[in-house]
């Protein structure tokens, strides 16, 4: 059960990120403000347990495009334990691991609303929220301003029983009876950008422009990534 305490707050959004868009930034920073978290840890799966039918780019490629969309921001941290591990990558041997390393912080899980339709589906669901907090950001599709009954309906899906929502700010923090955890859903304005988007219109020779920093933009050119019929530059 977590309780209040002087604990560090940390964030945690995990995925392949192939590549990091600036959908993913905006993601972070408006979680990081809204829930004053004091870092987000970036979680690079090596293969994502929810789409084992497709294979990401290589480690490698995706972890430095990671390190160079990150290094303006000092709050923003990269774990490599699931590239290090391999194989399937699933939430609840991540947060086991991260709680080990830091167990004077407290954890919040970022979803977006989309993941968050389908996370009761997720392996070991009632020790992930007796672990950590839920953070669930709207998306393009996906609205926070859910009637009572449909916001009601998804968090019913749950193994485990919430007090009534409390609105304070853009934020609705429903109290979990069993663990004392707490599901937040935040009302952010998120870019409607997906990394599979950016893939297929490099891929189509399509701009990307405004999808993703420039520095991964130039990156994903050098090294010809996504591209229908990539040749390598010469060294």
């Amino acid at each position: 059960m977590i309780k209040s305490s002087p604990k560090r707050k940390a964030g945690i959004l995990g995925g392949t990120f192939d590549p990091i868009t600036l959908g993913h930034l905006g993601l972070a920073r408006d979680i990081q403000e809204k829930l004053n978290l004091d870092r987000v840890w970036f979680v690079p799966a090596w293969q994502s347990p929810h789409k084992q039918d497709q294979s990401p780019t290589d480690a490698g490629h995706r972890l430095s495009m990671l390190k160079a969309a990150l290094a303006p921001y000092p709050n923003f941290k990269i774990s490599e334990i699931e590239l290090d591990q391999k194989g399937l990558s699933y939430t609840i041997d991540t947060l086991t691991t991260l709680q080990n390393r830091h167990p004077d912080t407290e954890w919040y899980l970022i979803l977006g609303m989309d993941t968050f339709r389908d996370f009761a589906t997720w392996k070991n669901v009632p020790e992930i929220l007796g672990r950590v907090h839920l953070a669930v950001a709207t998306r393009p599709g996906y609205p926070n301003n859910l009637s009572p009954k449909a916001l009601q309906a998804l968090i019913d899906k749950l193994p485990v029983s919430y007090q009534p929502p409390q609105h304070v700010h853009g934020v609705q923090t429903c109290l979990c009876r069993e663990t004392g955890t707490t599901l937040v859903f935040c009302d952010i304005e998120p870019l409607d950008i997906s990394s599979s988007e950016v893939r297929e219109r490099i891929k189509c020779g399509l701009s990307v422009k405004n999808m993703l920093p420039p520095e991964i933009e130039r990156y994903i050119m050098t090294h010809r990534l996504y591209q229908a019929n990539p040749r390598l530059q010469p060294e």
